[in-house]
């Protein structure tokens, strides 16, 4: 890892969340250095902007790191966008993959965006002159061979992922496409093309990945295991299945198939999106997986693109080869060992909760309700209809809700449910509750078939959830908790909590339930440091 005693401090209130409170953080560009450095690439906007076309005109920046809890964060920004109205990044430098060339020094393939060109989008290639991308040449368009460019559409052609295939002993790169015909809002592809120099590019004849049940499969990367099975990731901005998904295939010219495990090849939902990833230092069975929770604006009801980038999260295939997600182990070195108390058990660390209707019940968090949490628990047994987590709940205990429901040993179906659910037209004239209608349902999230013999871990940064639950996760930008002094009918009086237990209609124990907080400045989540 180059040295940094020569870095400026990165912006006020950088983070690694984002580069600056009025910046937002959006698609991931993990890349594995040969001495086992994380370099985390990350799309930026620019300060104070909210939609298209102004935040859009991103740049890329970078932090470093060694462990994957601490990172340093560079004090500019590594590829920025094209100052001349006519340079093809002129309206936003877009996402793409940083590869090592055949000299071993460190190369970035990027798309430019060009609104005067009609949003025409082109991949560039930005070079360094070491291994440690150092300093990056501005970036020039590259060049293509073969008609393949003449069966997608003019306009969408995006995020390029580059990795060199051994087995060809040439470089690969897949591409976000659209097919130039066939049925409009599925025309949605994925492209392939070789090069041997990573100056020239020849299309493959047709393109990879064409399934025909997307507008356009965005932040694609692909990758090879150790059980000799392909995974083929990439990212759906609507529904079904909206958010980064995978397939699986026996080759890299696939078929890719969707897993039958229940998931529908969901790693999460639509709000943990264009994650991609990069290997695990000294683990090949392993990957290392990075995306990003979007900022919601409370007066315009609108999420942007762009937000908080999640926690890192390790990725590794079941012996079906099936992709399970978890929490970076050493990720919990941030929180206080200290633990709340949670029960009044004998045990501090087992929790009994019971009831023949529903009921909730908040623990006392004390100066915790400020700070990051994290909260762990293991189900022992359960023959309650439903249990789990009220979060972020208001004085009436309107809150959103992490359900937990046994649907057999061991398995259950987990859901986020949102504060408050749709009501019926007849209802929502009654109480002036017009919620948005498009889904009849308060499901934000759902995982079914979802094993759960090991721990369920739950983090709380600021409004951004995240739950890590038998090989699934789910994530999530929360509102704030509104303020309320009211005496609801079970008699309880607060002013809003963070987080609280609810059962329904039973009973369950959980064990080695602990929720502990970082309280501890130099503890701030994984903030850029000096080093």
């Amino acid at each position: 890892m180059p040295s940094n005693q020569n870095l400026t401090p990165p912006p006020e209130g950088a983070s690694y969340n984002r580069v600056s409170p009025g910046q937002a953080a959006a698609d991931a560009i993990p890349f594995l250095a040969q001495d086992d450095t994380y370099h985390l690439f990350h799309l930026t906007t620019p300060p104070f902007t909210r939609h298209h076309p102004p935040r859009l005109r991103s740049c890329w920046w970078r932090m470093r790191s060694k462990d994957l809890v601490y990172w340093v964060r560079d004090n500019e920004p590594s590829i920025k966008a094209g100052e001349a109205p006519t340079a093809p990044d002129a309206d936003g430098a877009w996402t793409g993959a940083a590869v090592a060339g055949l000299d071993g020094n460190m190369n970035i393939f990027y798309t430019g965006y060009n609104l005067s060109q009609g949003g025409k989008q082109v991949i560039l290639l930005a070079k360094s002159e070491d291994p440690h991308g150092t300093k990056f040449q501005p970036g020039q368009e590259i060049h293509f061979t073969g008609d393949g460019r003449s069966k997608l559409e003019d306009i969408d052609f995006r995020d390029p992922f580059v990795f060199y295939n051994e087995a060809e002993s040439q470089y690969w790169m897949i591409v976000a496409s659209r097919l130039a015909r066939g049925p409009y809002w599925s025309r949605g592809c994925i492209a392939l093309l070789k090069s041997a120099d990573l100056e020239t590019w020849t299309f493959a004849p047709e393109p990879l990945y064409s399934p025909n049940d997307m507008f356009c499969p965005e932040c694609p990367e692909l990758f090879a295991l150790p059980n000799g099975k392909w995974y083929l990731v990439y990212s759906r901005f609507h529904a079904p299945d909206s958010g980064t998904v995978y397939r699986i295939a026996d080759s890299p010219y696939g078929p890719f198939r969707v897993p039958r495990d229940g998931s529908h090849g969901r790693l999460d939902g639509r709000r943990w999106y264009a994650a991609k990833s990069c290997p695990k230092a000294g683990d090949p069975t392993r990957r290392i997986f990075f995306g990003w929770t979007g900022d919601y604006v409370d007066d315009e009801g609108r999420w942007l693109w762009g937000g908080d980038l999640g926690m890192p999260r390790e990725v590794f295939a079941d012996d079906r080869g099936h992709l399970q997600v978890g929490p970076v182990p050493d990720i919990e070195r941030l929180f206080d060992e200290t633990s709340i108390t949670v029960a009044s058990n004998t045990v501090p660390s087992d929790l009994s909760l019971s009831s023949e209707s529903t009921s909730v019940t908040f623990p006392d968090l004390g100066e915790a309700e400020t700070h990051d949490l994290l909260a762990r628990f293991r189900i022992r047994r359960c023959d309650a209809h439903s249990f789990g987590l009220v979060l972020q709940a208001d004085g009436s205990q309107k809150g959103h809700r992490l359900r937990i429901m046994p649907v057999g040993e061991d398995t259950f179906t987990v859901a986020l449910l949102m504060d408050f659910p749709p009501l019926d037209d007849f209802w929502a004239d009654q109480y002036d509750l017009h919620l948005p209608r498009s889904v009849d349902g308060p499901e934000i999230v759902r995982h079914d078939g979802v094993h759960l013999p090991d721990v369920v871990t739950v983090f709380l940064r600021g409004h951004v959830l995240e739950v890590f639950c038998g090989g699934r996760s789910i994530s999530f930008r929360l509102p704030g908790a509104e303020s309320s002094s009211s005496t609801d009918s079970s008699g309880l009086s607060r002013d809003g909590c963070r987080l609280g237990w609810f059962v329904e209609d039973g009973g369950v124990d959980l064990g080695e339930v602990s929720i502990r907080y970082r309280g501890l400045a130099d503890k701030t989540v994984m903030q850029s440091s000096q080093q």
